[in-house]
C-alpha cells in the first residue's frame, strides 16, 4: 500500500488493484494514471478546500474513474452520471472492491470508512471535535456530544490507515478530535490533515503529554507529494 499526501485533506491511497482519492479539489499533484487498476475519487463534503466541480473532468485522464461524493455536493439532473454516487450518511454498500460506511460530520457531509483488499481506512472529512473560543459553551458542549456520539460508533474497531484532522485554527483543541478518536480505535498508521500548511504543528503533536501512548505509528508530513509506502 503506497500513500500520497496532495495537499490539506487530499491523501491518495494505492493498492494492487485500485487507487482512492480522499477530498482532492483541483491542488496538489496527483498520482498518474495507471490503467490497470480502477481509480475512485471519495469527497466528503463540498466546502472548496474538499470538492470543487472541475474535478470531474479529471475522468479523462483517468479513465473509468468512480465519484462517490457527500449528498451535499449538488448536481443538475442533466449533470448525473452513473460514474457518479451520492452518499449520505449512515449508509453502507459495496461498489467494485470497495466496501464503504458513512458517518456524519460535524461540520458538513460525511467521514469514510473503507474496506478494501484486506485493509481498512478512516477518512474523517470534516468530522472533528471543532471547539471554537469565543463560541457559547452550550454550542461547544453539543459539538463535543456530537463528535463522540458518531467515533463511539467506530469503539474497539481496527485500522490500518486513519487520516484525522488537526486544525491549528482551534488552538489548544486543535487535537481534541485526534486524541478521543485514537482512545477509541486502534490504528495502525495515523496520518494529520486540515492543518493549512501548517507543517510545525505535525511535528508538535507528538511532543503533547496529552497524546503519549496515541501517537506510536504516527507519520510527520512536511511537505506536499511525500510518499509512504506501508506493509
Amino acid at each position: 500500500m503506497k500513500i500520497l499526501y496532495i495537499c490539506h485533506s487530499s491523501f491518495a491511497v494505492e493498492f494492487d488493484q485500485s487507487i482512492l482519492i480522499f477530498d482532492y479539489y483541483g491542488e496538489g499533484k496527483l498520482p498518474s494514471p495507471n490503467l490497470g487498476k480502477q481509480t475512485y475519487f471519495l469527497n466528503s463534503h463540498g466546502h472548496p478546500d474538499h470538492f470543487k466541480r472541475e474535478i470531474l473532468a479529471l475522468r479523462e485522464n483517468y479513465p473509468g474513474a468512480e465519484y462517490i461524493l457527500s449528498k451535499d455536493i449538488y448536481f443538475r439532473k442533466e449533470d448525473r452520471q452513473e460514474w457518479i454516487r451520492s452518499v449520505r450518511s449512515g449508509e453502507d454498500f459495496e461498489t467494485g472492491p470497495l466496501h464503504i460506511q458513512t458517518l456524519r460530520s460535524t461540520d458538513l457531509g460525511v467521514a469514510f470508512v473503507v474496506e478494501t483488499e484486506g485493509t481498512r481506512i478512516y477518512h474523517a472529512g470534516d468530522l472533528n471535535w471543532w471547539h471554537w473560543e469565543g463560541e457559547e459553551k452550550a454550542w461547544n458542549n453539543n459539538m463535543a456530544s456530537n463528535y463522540k456520539n458518531e467515533v463511539d460508533k467506530l469503539k474497539g474497531q481496527h485500522f490500518h490507515v486513519v487520516f484525522l484532522p488537526v486544525d491549528p485554527r482551534l488552538g489548544e483543541a486543535c487535537h481534541w478530535g485526534m486524541k478521543y478518536f485514537l482512545e477509541q480505535v486502534k490504528a495502525d498508521h495515523v496520518f494529520p490533515m486540515h492543518f493549512w500548511e501548517r507543517y510545525e504543528l505535525c511535528h508538535q503533536l507528538p511532543k503533547k503529554k496529552e497524546m503519549k501512548g496515541l501517537l506510536e505509528h504516527y507519520h510527520i508530513i512536511e511537505q506536499e507529494g511525500q510518499e509512504w509506502t506501508l506493509c
